[in-house]
């Protein structure tokens, strides 16, 4: 049993080193648009009210800094070619097509599609990291399979057709099916979770982290929007917008102390601008002390604010301004506050405590 355990551990581990390897070359993109969120956030109608949402400097900064999220898949397409060791360019594609116009304007219609008469699995893949993973893990197989086994005449026009004709349907077909069924469970776990009271709160708070780490943002959002169709959501905003700060704060530990300007510009990006990738996938993933402080403090915080039965009236950003959504007949934006408050500390002093200086 033991062995198993370890050997469980051990994939678990390499899992995790792999996806991390492949997105942390994306960070300076996720800090940059980041940060640029936290600027308009500062600077708009949140805070200073220096720059209206209706104007063309607050609109143009906005679609930039969301594209930066959007295009993830083709970003981390070429980083894991880099990692698996196959062809750039090639998988930059089968990024793309997975944010082709013409295919997103179809699920948006709600239209069927297939492939060689095997059904699509019509999903938005905007800011997904894993399905593009995945793919490109596959498609470095094929192109290894491709490169040894063809005719180096007929290579050069082959392969490129071959891969992409091969990959069209492990793209759509399979890979988007099983994030289509993951999302769909995801979202049955937290209605499930709903109906348990406080200690539903603080597992949802904990589980956020892995709910991210396995691009399964798009069924968190289904979920919450289900549950915003009731005028009023008991577990799932609030716990992100928890799970923000508490990130945070657990990342700022870890830059007091490593003093590395990265780990506190992901600190800041995702407190205050409620976007977790550059600290969840950049530093906490990679850092088993730092993640079990972030589920700790999340799962403190989570039951505290089902105790105290604070609710979200509304969406905004999952950042620290997210906490005046709980403003309502039936909820406190001083429990709320509590919560949070508690919550960060836990993961602060946890994550401060476990790491020695400059680790």
């Amino acid at each position: 049993m033991k062995e198993i355990f370890i050997k469980i551990k051990n994939l678990v581990s390499s899992v995790l080193s792999t996806v991390a390897e492949c997105i942390v070359p994306n960070l300076p993109i996720m800090i940059g648009v980041g940060m640029l969120k936290v600027m308009l956030i500062v600077l708009g109608p949140n805070v200073f009210h220096l720059l209206k949402e209706t104007s063309d400097t607050y609109i143009v900064l906005s679609f930039v800094a969301d594209a930066g999220y959007y295009f993830m898949p083709i970003f981390t397409a070429v980083s894991s070619a880099d990692v698996f060791h196959t062809d750039r360019h090639l998988a930059a594609l089968i990024g793309a097509m997975l944010l082709s116009p013409a295919y997103i304007e179809a699920v948006k219609a709600g239209r069927s599609l297939s492939i060689f008469s095997m059904p699509i699995a019509m999903t938005d893949y905007g800011s997904q990291v894993i399905s593009s993973i995945i793919a490109i893990r596959i498609m470095s197989y094929i192109c290894a399979f491709l490169e040894k086994h063809l005719n180096k005449n007929l290579k050069p026009i082959l392969f490129p057709l071959l891969t992409i004709l091969i990959m069209i349907p492990i793209a759509f077909c399979a890979i988007g099916p099983l994030g289509v069924f993951l999302g769909n469970r995801l979202v049955d776990l937290i209605l499930l979770l709903k109906d348990l009271g406080p200690i539903g709160n603080a597992f949802m708070c904990a589980i956020i982290p892995f709910i991210t780490i396995g691009g399964l943002g798009g069924a968190n959002l289904s979920a919450m929007l289900l549950l915003a169709s009731a005028g009023v959501d008991p577990i799932l905003f609030f716990s992100n917008v928890l799970y923000n700060n508490i990130l945070g704060f657990v990342t700022l530990a870890l830059y007091l102390r490593n003093r590395n300007p990265e780990t506190l510009a992901s600190a800041i990006t995702a407190a205050i601008g409620g976007t977790s990738e550059p600290a969840l996938f950049g530093i906490v993933m990679k850092d088993r002390k730092a993640l079990a402080s972030l589920c700790i403090g999340g799962f403190a915080a989570g039951l505290l604010s089902g105790i105290f039965k604070v609710k979200s009236y509304a969406m905004a950003s999952f950042g620290t301004f997210g906490i005046v959504t709980t403003i309502g007949p039936d909820s406190s934006i001083v429990h709320a506050a509590i919560s949070m408050i508690v919550g960060c500390i836990i993961g602060f002093v946890l994550s401060y405590l476990s790491h020695n200086k400059h680790e």
